[in-house]
């Protein structure tokens, strides 16, 4: 969401950089940034699916100030840097996060969308099933009007109906927990809400079998409260998803994580985990052995020319063969908004955005639309 409505281009930035300027040069110049949609207000990050099934992904996002739902369909490598075309799906008030699902498990990707303000509400936003059709936006009504919901996660947990949902919220008696899928998701009513832990305010929600027991486990950051940290909840099997769901933490539990990526960073074929923290350090967390349970906390100090962390993510930007750190700001006003840090040069700043434009960033989503061969 942007705080300068009035530039276009800082309106609706989704992080998928598509010019990428070569290996000797991208230390030295800004990216270049092309508008998909600058059309409502306040984008709130985005998430990808392949909609309308042709093979490229799309996107979807909810802009919180203009209350709509939109999906983003991709044109094509030729046409990336063009205005995308796009359909909204649904209006609804404050929708904080959208994201693709097959709820009704017949081949067509739906919208699921998590509202804070006064609206406290998740909504479900069917697919047409056949062209010339509308889309069908419907409340849940097991969290209609329940809470500040802030993040939602596709995830099959009791291996029945299809995709069920971990869905997590901000604020006072907040909850992170999981949406069961009846037998016929289109019966809304059906639905079935199984709170698993209280928590502060999620960011990220992630699903990853963190223990190696073939089961996937719910990864997230809470950013606020005395639970606040990044914490992994162990999945306690198909059969007894219903039952107490054990809560792990990793570390940062002195400050106020945002977004999560996943990643080897260190090239021991673990998989560790990444945060970015507003007003502070960037932190990684190694993975010390393949059970989930021991960590070692590593903090990377941040610039002092850039916003306050936001997002971040883990790609080898210059092909040295070590995985580097993107991140993404809020606060940048007259700052560096995304940048990334050298991993083979010790967590050296390079920029992306550069100081000039942009005052908040989002999720960071990394493809490479114009297969040009690099992001």
């Amino acid at each position: 969401m942007w705080t300068k409505p009035s530039q276009s281009l800082n309106r609706f930035f989704l992080f998928l950089i598509l010019a990428w300027l070569g290996a000797g040069d991208c230390s030295h110049a800004d990216w270049i940034r092309h508008t998909i949609d600058n059309t409502s207000h306040g984008a709130d990050g985005i998430r990808i699916g392949d909609q309308n099934r042709d093979g490229l992904p799309d996107l979807v996002t909810g802009w919180e100030e203009g209350g709509e739902v939109r999906v983003y369909f991709n044109p094509g490598p030729a046409n990336v840097k063009k205005n995308w075309p796009r359909q909204t799906v649904g209006k609804v008030r404050s929708p904080e996060d959208a994201v693709f699902a097959d709820l009704d498990r017949d081949g067509h990707w739906d919208v699921v969308s998590c509202c804070e303000g006064k609206t406290k509400s998740v909504y479900f936003h069917f697919a047409p099933s056949g062209p010339g059709r509308n889309w069908k936006t419907v409340v849940v009504p097991a969290l209609e009007g329940k809470a500040l919901w802030m993040f939602a996660m596709p995830m099959n947990v009791d291996g029945r109906f299809g995709d069920d949902l971990v869905i997590a919220a901000k604020g006072a008696e907040a909850t992170i927990g999981w949406l069961e899928a009846p037998e016929n998701p289109r019966v809304v009513e059906d639905w079935t809400w199984h709170p698993l832990h209280p928590v502060g305010w999620v960011m990220s929600i992630m699903k990853q079998d963190m223990n190696g027991d073939r089961l996937p486990d719910i990864l997230f950051s809470d950013r606020k409260g005395a639970r606040r940290g990044i914490h992994w909840l162990e999945h306690p099997g198909t059969t007894h998803a219903d039952r107490t769901w054990k809560r792990h933490t990793i570390g940062a539990t002195d400050r106020e994580v945002m977004f999560l990526a996943l990643g080897d960073i260190n090239g021991d074929q673990l998989i560790d985990v990444a945060a970015n923290i507003k007003g502070g350090d960037l932190v990684w967390c190694e993975r010390l052995n393949p059970s989930g349970f021991a960590w070692k906390e590593h903090k990377i100090p941040q610039p002092k020319e850039i916003g306050t962390g936001k997002g971040v993510a883990i790609h080898d930007i210059n092909s040295d063969g070590h995985p580097d750190l993107l991140f993404t700001c809020e606060n940048a006003n007259g700052k560096h908004g995304v940048g990334w840090l050298d991993a083979g040069n010790r967590w050296e700043m390079t920029r992306i955005s550069g100081d000039q434009e942009g005052v908040k960033f989002d999720l960071i989503q990394l493809l490479d639309l114009d297969a040009d061969g690099d992001l």
